[in-house]
């Protein structure tokens, strides 16, 4: 049939194709749900690992052991987590929109069968935001760098020079590094 109609062998795919879609949704909606749910959890032991070691031991593998053979005293003060401490959290680009899903850190520090019970508000499907391409520079934007730091070094050593009273370098012997040609010579001369 021609007209536009569509059969009933292209109603059927229509129809199986809207049903493994509809199953495909549904599971990735799921394991959003549970990578949100491994988030928040990571989230929370960090915390917790973190806090721990900082009031018990010398270190950890965040900030290192360098403390650790030091006698300790018993009053230590409240170790602060910063977000460049979570590394393991920090490793995750969706990680905050977890967070946000399943209420702020340790708020929510119920076990994974209360976990699976909670219900997420909204969709729960995470928007990854594409990966910053490097900064590619074009072979004039390279020279003119090399350029810039060529000058401020020249301008540098010619500071340094003064300060310690040496007499100026012309331009010729700083750039090369070698006597001023005789052309040069004669031109100072007279």
């Amino acid at each position: 049939m021609s007209n536009g109609t569509p059969t009933a062998e292209d109603k059927a795919k229509y129809d199986v194709a809207k049903k493994e879609l509809t199953q495909a949704l549904a599971k990735k909606r799921a394991l959003d749900k549970q990578l949100a749910q491994l988030e928040v959890q990571i989230y929370n032991l960090e915390g917790s690992y973190l806090t721990e070691t900082a009031a018990h031991s010398g270190g950890n593998v965040i900030t290192g052991f360098d403390g650790y053979l030091k006698n300790q005293p018993s009053g230590r003060k409240k170790y602060e987590i910063s977000e460049t401490d979570r590394i393991f959290s920090t490793s995750s680009a969706t990680y905050k929109k977890s967070l946000e899903l399943f209420g702020e850190g340790e708020e929510s520090t119920a076990t994974g069968d209360d976990q699976s019970r909670m219900s997420t508000p909204g969709l729960t499907t995470v928007i990854v935001p594409p990966a910053p391409k490097p900064e590619v520079l074009t072979a004039a934007q390279q020279k003119k760098n090399r350029d810039r730091e060529y000058q401020r070094k020249k301008r540098a050593n010619a500071a340094l020079s003064r300060k310690q009273g040496e007499t100026p370098v012309s331009d010729d012997e700083s750039v090369s590094g070698r006597k001023p040609s005789k052309r040069a010579r004669m031109t100072e001369d007279e």
